[in-house]
């Protein structure tokens, strides 16, 4: 006589390597999930150094121009340099047009490149952006009304 297994064994030894196997399928479904909330992360992050870069930008432009307006005498004047908008000395009491140099948000140093206008002076600041396709150049000019 053939003593056969109980029941219960019968079906533990069919279903074996079925949880490993779900447990996979979990992990595959969570990494593709986290790739999907990596990438919009990325593009969030990449949205708020914009923002924050066209912000600067007008910083620069709106300290470029109060310098300009603020000129003594008849014959307006761009600053000869950035430092010139932190500390303008042509007064008897230093005048401030600008707080401290702004970090360009994607490198996070000061390297603003100048866009000098007749004289040599400078008129505004342009800044390069790295993108997957090479780099964008983002300029903020300060025009005369």
């Amino acid at each position: 006589m053939v003593k056969s297994r109980p029941l219960r064994q019968r079906f533990t030894t069919c279903q074996r390597g079925f949880g490993y196997m779900a447990l996979l399928l979990a992990v595959a479904v969570l990494g593709i999930g986290l790739l999907a909330a990596s990438e919009v992360w990325v593009t969030t992050v990449r949205r708020q150094k914009l923002d924050e870069l066209d912000w600067i930008g007008a910083q620069f432009k709106q300290a470029i121009g109060s310098y300009y307006a603020a000129t003594p005498g008849s014959a307006m004047a761009y600053p000869a340099n950035l430092p010139e908008l932190l500390e303008d000395r042509r007064f008897l009491v230093v005048k401030r047009h600008l707080r401290v140099l702004y970090p360009n948000p994607f490198t996070g140093k000061p390297d603003w490149e100048l866009i000098v206008g007749p004289g040599g002076r400078v008129r505004g600041v342009r800044a390069r952006i790295p993108t997957d396709s090479g780099v964008e150049v983002r300029e903020f000019i300060h025009v005369p009304v």
